[in-house]
């Protein structure tokens, strides 16, 4: 992610106690991470941090609109997604690091990056299928994959 589109916490500077920060995730957003199943959106993170001495919890709360292939016709398509809530915890520690509790900040560097964080929440709770509602798919590759479907050798001898 470019530094300009970053999203940092730094529980360097962040005095103790509750913060609420806002960000909106855009096209921009989506092209400036090293990923390519989310072609861009339109999506409102709320990040509410609960910032302690030895770290921060998170509260994250998403939802918006995020766009995906299709993946019958490979047409691009709109994907609304629930709201999505979810916690984390940012603890200081000597070096980078995660395990199923936490997430470990370099209290040296203080600073962590929630943009891939925010973009696997939204990635995890997208269908597995993304496909069109039927009809909706590129008509010219609707005609391609018909005249390609295979057929049951039990039904042409009978």
């Amino acid at each position: 992610m470019t530094k300009q589109n970053a999203i940092h916490i730094d529980l360097g500077t962040l005095a103790l106690g509750q913060h609420l920060f806002e960000y909106q995730l855009d096209n921009a957003f989506f092209e400036a991470l090293e990923q390519d199943e989310i072609l861009g959106g339109d999506c409102s993170a709320k990040v509410d941090a609960l910032v302690r001495e030895t770290g921060c919890v998170l509260r994250l709360g998403l939802s918006g609109v995020v766009q995906v292939t299709c993946d019958r016709c490979l047409d691009p398509m709109s994907v609304k997604l629930e709201p999505i809530e979810e916690t984390c915890v940012l603890k200081l520690a000597d070096e980078d690091g995660e395990d199923d509790n936490a997430i470990y900040v370099n209290r040296e560097k203080p600073v962590y990056d929630l943009g891939w964080l925010l973009y696997e929440l939204i990635a995890v709770h997208l269908p597995v299928i993304h496909s069109h509602e039927p009809g909706e798919c590129n008509p010219e590759m609707e005609k391609l994959l018909q005249e390609h479907l295979a057929e049951d050798i039990n039904e042409k001898e009978q």
